[in-house]
This record gives C-alpha cells, structure tokens and sequence, in this order.
C-alpha cells in the first residue's frame, strides 16, 4: 500500500521537530532570561511531535530490543501503564496551566499568558505519548502475528 508507505517515510521528518527542539532548548539554558518560558512551551510542543511522528513508523520493522522486550508480556504491560501514566499527568499540566489564571488570579498577566501557551503545548505532548503507545500496541500485535521461528529475525535491526 503506498499511502502507508508515505506514512513510514512522513515518519522520518520526526528528526526535524527533536533537532529544533534540542536547538531552542539550548537557547533557553544559554539565555534563561530572554527564552526560558516561551522556548520551554515550544520544545514541549515539538517534543509532542516528535512523538506523534513517530506513531508514523513501520511496525514490521522490530529492532532486537523490542523483540527482547515483546518476548516478556509483562515488559510491555509496564510500558504500558507508564506510558499511560506520564501522558495522564502532562493532560493534568496543562489543564492545570491552561487554567493557571483561574487558579492564582494574583499572577501577572504575560506568565500567565505565556503559562497558558505551555498548557496548550502540553495537551500536543500527551498526544505525542497516546500516538506513542499506540505503536507500542501495534508492534506488539504484529510481533504475536508472527510464527515462532520468525519472531527472532523479523527485520531486526
């Protein structure tokens, strides 16, 4: 099928959002005064789709870590529920941020501006962990679909 195809490849642009990421994240520790918060917002936004673009990727492609870790299903049962746990806790942040004036109305009005674009940023990046996991899963049920004898050399990496 071609369209998954330009999913797969659409997946690779993933690198492009972590780079910029990493980039404004270094700015923000070499001038924490004139990037901290409106950066941290950013990275947090683009660090979601990084994740989001990786629920892009080819989930016949499993490397030797993940066939180690899908031959133990409680491994991936715990992978789970963190992951359902971190994703639960940023959708918290950022209704939390989101309704930051609200909560302490005494707070100046550009952080709590710029608070509110972090909460916002923070609903992409528990996305980004939901898209995530889902891969997770699917990789998870096509490594189950596989016989026993091509479990250990089903395109490891």
């Amino acid at each position: 099928m071609k369209i998954i195809n330009i999913f797969h490849y659409l997946s690779h642009a993933r690198w492009i959002f972590f780079v910029w990421a990493m980039f404004l994240m270094v700015q923000a520790f070499l001038h924490p005064g004139l990037y901290a918060l409106s950066n941290t917002g950013l990275c947090i936004f683009l660090v979601g789709l990084f994740l989001g673009f990786t629920g892009f990727s080819n989930i016949e492609k499993l490397s030797k870590k993940e066939i180690r870790d899908f031959a133990n299903p409680k491994s991936v049962k715990i992978s789970a529920i963190f992951l359902l746990v971190v994703a639960g806790y940023i959708f918290i942040q950022g209704i939390y941020f989101i309704n930051i004036k609200s909560i302490k109305p005494a707070m100046q009005e550009d952080v709590a501006v710029e608070l509110k674009n972090v909460g916002f940023n923070c609903l992409a990046l528990g996305f980004g962990f939901l898209c995530y996991l889902k891969l997770i899963f699917d990789k998870y049920k096509y490594y189950q679909s596989l016989h026993e004898g091509k479990r250990t050399s089903c395109g490891a990496k």
